[in-house]
């Protein structure tokens, strides 16, 4: 480490510096994807009913199209709640470019907040797997989602979503590997990331966009 320390300078003032420097002193392989993407930044979404709404947009899409889709919701609400996006008629959504299944998924969340089935104060104290579990049984929210949101929403600093292709994809690339690696894989490689494994994330995310 001592004698890449002139290089690894251009670190230094990043936001992230101390997770970086254990990241790379415990993985080789991270130094060059941190040195080539050292401006890159947390993925963020909004809390609540509407960072949840906006992760479910962006399943299995361009981050492009899921961005315009959910920018078209919200500029039909007044405010992003979920009574308020009950009000709004399935042929308002459609026009959105919301699929049928995810107006769905986005009304059953909206429901389940509304009658106190979902409450995000009791939520957001929990722990990840506790979160995650609770997550989950809402349908449309499934591990992808409940984790991005952990990672995303509530900024928790060891969160790595296996099933995401871009991540894969990523991995498969800084550790040369021949194929994209199985969510097992994954697990496998990540663990000598603990306990910021976010961090890998957002960088791989940077690289891979």
């Amino acid at each position: 480490m001592q004698k890449n320390y002139s290089r690894l300078k251009v670190l230094e003032k990043h936001p992230l510096k101390k997770e970086i420097f254990f990241l790379i002193e415990k993985d080789k392989d991270l130094e060059n994807l941190f040195l080539d993407n050292c401006d890159f930044k947390k993925f963020k979404r909004p809390k609540g009913y509407e960072g949840l709404v906006r992760l479910i947009t962006e399943q299995q899409l361009s981050v492009a199209s899921a961005r315009a889709i959910f920018f078209r919701i919200r500029k039909n609400l007044k405010s992003f709640k979920p009574e308020e996006f009950l009000k709004l008629s399935d042929q308002i959504l459609k026009e959105t470019g919301l699929s049928r299944q995810k107006i769905l998924y986005c009304r059953i969340l909206a429901e389940s907040i509304k009658n106190k089935q979902l409450n995000f104060r009791e939520l957001h104290k929990m722990d990840d797997e506790e979160l995650k579990k609770n997550l989950i049984k809402i349908k449309g929210i499934g591990e992808w989602t409940a984790e991005c949101y952990m990672l995303a929403s509530l900024d928790r600093p060891d969160i790595w979503p296996v099933k995401d292709l871009g991540l894969q994809v990523a991995v498969q690339r800084i550790k040369n590997l021949k194929k994209r690696p199985s969510e097992e894989k994954m697990k496998k490689i990540s663990k000598i990331w603990k306990p910021y494994r976010s961090t890998v994330a957002n960088v791989l995310w940077a690289s891979y966009d």
